[in-house]
């Protein structure tokens, strides 16, 4: 399943509900294609937990600027708008699983 690119123009109304994770990429960058097809694994098997989207940091300088990315791949995790965590580098499967099920059993709390 494919990831979705996010843009200035529909990025606050996508994480503004439930848990959404956002990996931050760049074209080129051998890491970044990495890690899209690690969190690509987990888009089906936690559909119903999380949404999964990507931003293209060279298109998208806007928010790579607000959320002060300098480094890829930096993924962040959303809950209802708000920024809750923000990993760096490469991230295993099982890391991306755990964090984002510990989120999901907060339900409405951070």
């Amino acid at each position: 399943m494919d990831i979705i690119s996010l843009t200035t123009e529909n990025f606050r109304s996508q994480i503004d509900h439930g848990i959404t994770l956002v990996e931050f990429v760049e074209p080129g960058c051998d890491s970044c294609r990495e890690q899209l097809l690690i969190t690509a694994e987990l888009t089906h098997e936690l559909r119903h937990e999380a949404a999964f989207f990507k931003v293209n940091i060279e298109q998208e300088k806007e928010i790579a600027n607000e959320y002060g990315i300098i480094s890829v791949p930096t993924i962040m995790l959303f809950k209802d708008g708000y920024q809750v965590e923000t990993l760096i580098g490469i991230q295993s499967k099982e890391k991306l699983r755990q964090t984002i099920l510990r989120y999901a059993a907060m339900g409405d709390t951070c």
